[in-house]
């Protein structure tokens, strides 16, 4: 793993990708994430949160530790990444987060839709059936704006979320736990 910056690297919030319903059939080929933003006023995708997969972060990355993965998300490389937030910055949704370098255990959602309205705005967003907070030992998942939110200090890294989760949103980025798709 490289040297980080007070110990934190980038974790995407999102595993949508190319597995959010898109609004419109427009080419957004010549855009990045935050032209397409502004251009679509309605957004781009079901999910309003979703990754848009156009690769602002990718180009903020001065050492290509964040890609676009197969599913059309972005992806960091935990090897790669120093934790200097410029994807951070560069993502106009707000999907990107600087975490504790130890996190493993990762919510890869941000849609704020009820349940059913998730449901069909992507085929991995949180529905909010709290199966991964009664199942936590350590109580460490609560539902915020109707999405898994993990707090650090309480989290145990055991994976009992992660193995629940019926949609895989709540993922081990060492893919232990789950088979986990971070690439």
């Amino acid at each position: 793993m490289a040297p980080t910056q007070n110990n934190r690297i980038a974790m995407v919030y999102c595993a949508g990708g190319s597995r959010a319903k898109r609004r419109g059939e427009a080419d957004l080929s010549y855009l990045d994430c935050s032209m397409a933003k502004q251009a679509f006023a309605d957004g781009v995708l079901e999910c309003a949160q979703g990754c848009l997969g156009l690769g602002s972060c990718v180009e903020a990355c001065r050492l290509d530790a964040i890609h676009i993965g197969h599913h059309g998300a972005a992806v960091v490389d935990r090897d790669a990444c120093v934790g200097c937030g410029l994807c951070v910055e560069a993502c106009p949704q707000g999907l990107i987060h600087l975490v504790d370098v130890d996190t493993v255990i990762v919510p890869r959602c941000s849609n704020q839709d009820a349940g059913p309205a998730a449901r069909n705005a992507c085929d991995v967003s949180c529905i909010t059936c709290r199966i991964c907070e009664k199942n936590c030992p350590a109580a460490a998942i609560t539902m915020v704006d109707n999405h898994a939110v993990i707090d650090p200090e309480r989290c145990i890294s055991c994976g009992m979320c992660a193995v629940k989760c019926p949609r895989g949103v709540i993922a081990d980025a060492n893919g232990i736990f789950t088979v986990a798709d971070f690439a």
